[in-house]
This record gives C-alpha cells, sequence and structure tokens, in this order.
C-alpha cells in the first residue's frame, strides 16, 4: 500500500520518474487556464446573504475564521462573479500602519527631482501628486464604478490601534493626504479627499 509513496523516509536516494500532476486549485503554470473561483468556491445561503447586506448597504464586511476556511478564497470568488477585477492585498504584520494601507509618500524622491532640477533660469514646478502612491485600502476607498474587494490578511497581527483606525476610516467614509492638504491653496487640494462609496 506505499507504493504511492514519492518521499520514503530512508537514508536511501532514488529518482522519481513521474512527478504527480497538481490539484487544479495548485495549478500555478504560466499560460494554463485555471477555473474560476466561483466555480470552485462554494458558499452557502449565511454567506450569500451576508455579501449582498454588506453590498447594498456599502459597507465593509468583516469575515473571521480559522486558517483554511475559504476567507481569502471568498473574495476572489465575489471579485470573480461580480466582475470587480484583481483584489486588492493587504498582508498584515506587527508594523503595520493605518497610512501603509491608505497612501505612500516618496518625499525623497521628490527632494532629489527637485535637487536635480535646480537650473537658476528656469523654475519647474514639481506635482506633488506624482510622488503619492494609494495602498490597498485607499484604492478601495477611492470612487470608481465599481466597487473593490479588498482582502485585509492577519488583522489579528496587528498592532492593537490599527483594527479601531480601520473603523474609524470606514465610519467617516474617507481619508484625508496630508502632504496635498498642506496645499489648500493650490489646485491640488481638490484631490486630497478619498470618498468611499
Amino acid at each position: 500500500m506505499s507504493d504511492w509513496q514519492i518521499f520514503k523516509g530512508s537514508d536511501q536516494s532514488h529518482s522519481v520518474e513521474k512527478w504527480p500532476e497538481p490539484p487544479p486549485w495548485r495549478n500555478f503554470k504560466q499560460g494554463q487556464q485555471q477555473k474560476p473561483p466561483r466555480e470552485t468556491f462554494q458558499a452557502n445561503d449565511k454567506v450569500i446573504n451576508a455579501v449582498n447586506m454588506a453590498i447594498y448597504l456599502h459597507r465593509p464586511l468583516l469575515v473571521t475564521g480559522k486558517p483554511g476556511t475559504g476567507k481569502s478564497s471568498l473574495a476572489r470568488a465575489i471579485a470573480s462573479e461580480l466582475e470587480l477585477g484583481e483584489i486588492l492585498h493587504w498582508p498584515i504584520n506587527t508594523r503595520s500602519t493605518l497610512q501603509e494601507g491608505l497612501y505612500y509618500y516618496d518625499a525623497i524622491a521628490r527632494l532629489q527631482e527637485a535637487q536635480l532640477n535646480l537650473n537658476p533660469q528656469q523654475e519647474v514646478k514639481l506635482n506633488i501628486g506624482d510622488y503619492i502612491r494609494l495602498g490597498p485600502l485607499g484604492t478601495a476607498m477611492c470612487s470608481t464604478e465599481k466597487p473593490r474587494v479588498l482582502l485585509i490578511d492577519e488583522i489579528d497581527k496587528s498592532d492593537i490601534d490599527l483594527p479601531n483606525d480601520l473603523l474609524n476610516i470606514f465610519e467617516e467614509g474617507y481619508f484625508l493626504i496630508e502632504e496635498l492638504r498642506r496645499l489648500k491653496d493650490n489646485e491640488n487640494y481638490l484631490s486630497s479627499v478619498a470618498v468611499f462609496n
């Protein structure tokens, strides 16, 4: 009965003539079409109702559970079935901050660009917006035609304040980009507020 075993746990090395084919959900070869998540993930009525309520109420859906229960698969299935594009993924660790999820301002690149463009005869205006990149949470909160699916992974590993900060952001429905807010007399101020639909 042990002939299916590839690894035998002995001190004898041996070659493997034929490696087993991967199951359909673990086939990562480039160019091969995999089954969409909606065909491999089966949601029960309770989950379906919760997702639909979140959609109608324009509220985030918090899905909890033990590892391997299908939380990530649910996110992929929702994005696939509703054609919402690629899911946004924010992996959390103990050093994660709310701002990391919202946006990143590259002040060093802006300073370097300003120093390179120092020409006394020519005044170069640098657009601060070119040095700001939205994070996964900021991207999900920006107004778009369709909502985005954001998977916040391992939130239980975060700093104790991050879940409360997230709840405040979801409740308020917007966030400010402070670097743009300082320019309120400038036309860029209009793009400093991201509104969550």
